[in-house]
């Protein structure tokens, strides 16, 4: 039995968790297109009437990112990303289990390295000991929480904290799987 197909019951914490993840980042991707396709179409009318709106093109792409990566999560819930399987489909139902599983624990160790260089990258701990963003900067020389947009005029940090909200939703995720293997085990 598939574990998508097993009652909510018998079904782990993690793996309810990673499902109701999935269907909030399925919402927000629609969200965000619909964002995109709007701003898009502000900018082919501001245009056309030679006024244009410049900031549009920056914040379509921010926007983008976020459809990106809230897409690779996605995928990665439903097991969707795109895949070579000529090996896999040579192989027994045993070694096939074993190469999934391999690549559950791979992409696990992939979103545990990326939740540590993202830990030193937004070092909240010396964030809270300066006392401010100036102090940090000055301290640290990152300054990740004072680089503006070029158009939009906010902190670029608004549009980087997709980063921490990918690797927290890709470790429910991988975890989720792994938990479900166990259990789907031939």
């Amino acid at each position: 039995m598939n574990h998508a197909s097993r009652p909510t019951a018998e079904r782990s914490l993690v793996e309810r968790l990673s499902q109701g993840l999935a269907r909030v980042e399925s919402v927000v991707i629609g969200a965000l297109m619909l964002s995109i396709f709007g701003l898009l179409m502000l900018n082919v009318v501001s245009r056309a009437l030679g006024a244009p709106v410049i900031w549009v093109d920056e914040a379509a792409v921010f926007l983008m990112a976020w459809v990106a990566l809230f897409g690779a999560s996605l995928a990665l819930a439903r097991r969707e990303h795109i895949a070579v399987t000529l090996v896999p489909d040579m192989l027994s139902d045993v070694a096939r289990y074993r190469l999934a599983r391999a690549v559950d624990v791979l992409l696990l160790g992939f979103f545990v390295l990326f939740a540590v260089v993202l830990w030193r990258w937004f070092d909240p701990v010396t964030l809270w000991q300066a006392g401010s963003i100036k102090d940090f900067s000055r301290a640290t020389f990152n300054f990740i929480y004072q680089e503006p947009t070029v158009t939009l005029g906010v902190r670029k940090i608004w549009f980087w904290l997709i980063l921490p909200v990918f690797c927290l939703s890709g470790l429910v995720h991988s975890i989720a799987h792994l938990t479900a293997r166990r259990e789907a085990a031939p």
